[in-house]
């Protein structure tokens, strides 16, 4: 039987920051949703969609609501709906 001893430092990542892009006012943007449609917030996530709609008005609106709730979304879906919208609201680990 051998001991493996493995370094406890580790190496950090090197990620490349892209430049922030503030929004400013959000009325009249365009808005996407991303929804697990977990039944215990089905109900507040309709009146957020809904209040959101109606304060600020946005241009457009995506919806991503996944399937199975513990399922990532799929990547695909996520990626046309961040070239389709300004900002995007995510609810419930989704």
């Amino acid at each position: 039987m051998s001991l493996t001893l493995l370094d406890p430092r580790g190496d950090v990542a090197k990620i490349q920051r892209k430049t922030e892009i503030k929004l400013g006012d959000l009325k009249g943007k365009r808005v996407g949703f991303v929804f697990n449609q977990h039944k215990s917030a089905i109900g507040f996530w309709k009146t957020l969609e809904s209040e959101i709609e109606k304060s600020l008005q946005p241009a457009a609106i995506r919806r991503v609501y996944k399937e199975n709730t513990w399922a990532p979304a799929p990547k695909a879906e996520l990626d046309k709906l961040a070239q389709e919208t300004d900002y995007v609201l995510i609810g419930l680990g989704a």
